[in-house]
C-alpha cells in the first residue's frame, strides 16, 4: 500500500498530526513548523499542577504550538471513542510521537496513510522504553543515537525506517546527550519522513538480539551506592544530572543531589562512603570528588559554596 501511495504523495505537502510532551520533542516540531508539510494538529499530555503554588503548567510542546498557533488537543488517554473520531476527522496522511508518553492503542495507529513514526533515543533494539538516554549513560554505553521507527502495539518494537548513531561523549552529562539526539533527531526528520514516503527508504525489522529494555527512573534507582566502583557511581552521577538527579544523605538526614563529580584517585584507604578533605568520597575502588551539589529546596552551587554553610567532617560517613 505504501507504494503505491507514495508516487502521488512525494510531491505534496502531508498533513501531519505531532504527538510529544517534552523538551527533546521541540527541535523537530520546529523542523516540521518550517518544512513545506502541514500540521494539523498537536497532541501533549495534559496540563499538571507544580511548583509551590501548584500552578497548573502546560506541557513544554503544547506552550511552544501556542506560540506558533497550532491547535493543542490533551486527551489523558485514547480510551474514547469521540478522541478516536477526532483523530480520524484530522485525515492525517501520518502521525509523528516523540516522547508523547501516552500509548496509542491499534484503533490510532490505523488512521494515516503512512502510519505513525515513532521518534526514539536510542538505537534499537537496545534501550526500548521510556528512560534511553539516562540508561545509556549508566550501563557506560559508548554509543546511542536516533531511531525512527514505525510504531506498532509493542513497546517500540515496530519496523525501523533509519538509524543515526553518535558517540556518547564520556565527560559530559545526560542534559548534554538529551540536547545532541534532539538536534539530531530534528536534522535528519524531514529528509527521512519524505525518502519514506516516497519508497526510497524501506523499513525493516529490528533484529532479535540485543534487545534490553529502558526501564522509567525510579526514585530508587537515584540513590548514589558506595559500595559500587567509583567509575559506576561517576556513570550514574552523570546519567541523572541536572533532572532528577543522583543523591545521598548527610548525617542530619537530608539528601543532597551531585549535579557533577570526577574520579579521585587515591590509595583507597578509606570506607565506601567515607569522607576525605573536601568532598572527596570512598567507593568501592578509587573515589569520587563532588564537584556541584543540589540541596533540598535550594539552588545548585558548588561544592565550596555549599560547605561553608554546611561543612562535612572528614571521616564522616555518607549514607
Amino acid at each position: 500500500m505504501i507504494s503505491d501511495l507514495a508516487s502521488s504523495e512525494v510531491n505534496s505537502s502531508l498533513n501531519i498530526v505531532f504527538m510529544g510532551t517534552p523538551d527533546f520533542s521541540i527541535k523537530p516540531l520546529e523542523a516540521l513548523v518550517n518544512s513545506d508539510h502541514h500540521i494539523v494538529a498537536i497532541f501533549s499530555q495534559p496540563p499538571r499542577r507544580s511548583g509551590r503554588g501548584m500552578k497548573k503548567n502546560k506541557t513544554p510542546v503544547h506552550s511552544f504550538a501556542d506560540k506558533e498557533q497550532i491547535p493543542v488537543y490533551t486527551p489523558k488517554n485514547f480510551k474514547s471513542v469521540d478522541d478516536i473520531n477526532f483523530i480520524k476527522n484530522l485525515n492525517p496522511d501520518i502521525i509523528i510521537v516523540s516522547a508523547y508518553g501516552l500509548l496509542l492503542p491499534r484503533e490510532v495507529l490505523d488512521i494515516p496513510k503512512f502510519g505513525c513514526l515513532n521518534i526514539h533515543a536510542s538505537i534499537l533494539p537496545r534501550w526500548r522504553g521510556a528512560a534511553p538516554i539516562q540508561r545509556s549513560i549508566m550501563s557506560g554505553d559508548k554509543e546511542t543515537g536516533i531511531t525512527f521507527m514505525l510504531m506498532d502495539e509493542g513497546l517500540d518494537t515496530g519496523k525501523i525506517i533509519k538509524k543515526f548513531p553518535i558517540k556518547i561523549n564520556k565527560d559530559k552529562n545526560a542534559k548534554f546527550l538529551h540536547d545532541e539526539l534532539s538536534s539530531l533527531a530534528s536534522s535528519n526528520l524531514i529528509e527521512t519522513i519524505d525518502g519514506y514516503i516516497a519508497g526510497k527508504i524501506n523499513p525493516f525489522n529490528q533484529e532479535e538480539e540485543g534487545v534490553t529494555y529502558a526501564e522509567k527512573i525510579q526514585k530508587t534507582d537515584c540513590r548514589l551506592d558506595w559500595k559500587s566502583n567509583a567509575e559506576e557511581v561517576l556513570l550514574l552521577v552523570r546519567a541523572l544530572s541536572p533532572y532528577p538527579g543522583a543523591w545521598f544523605l548527610t548525617k542530619k538526614n537530608k539528601r543532597v543531589k551531585v549535579l557533577d563529580a570526577k574520579i579521585s584517585i587515591t590509595d583507597n584507604n578509606f570506607k565506601p562512603g567515607e569522607v576525605t578533605g573536601g568532598l572527596i568520597v570512598g567507593c568501592k575502588n578509587n573515589a569520587i570528588e563532588i564537584l556541584s551539589v543540589q540541596p533540598e529546596g535550594k539552588k545548585i552551587m558548588d561544592i565550596e559554596d555549599y560547605l561553608r554553610g554546611n561543612p562535612i567532617s572528614v571521616g564522616e560517613i555518607l549514607e
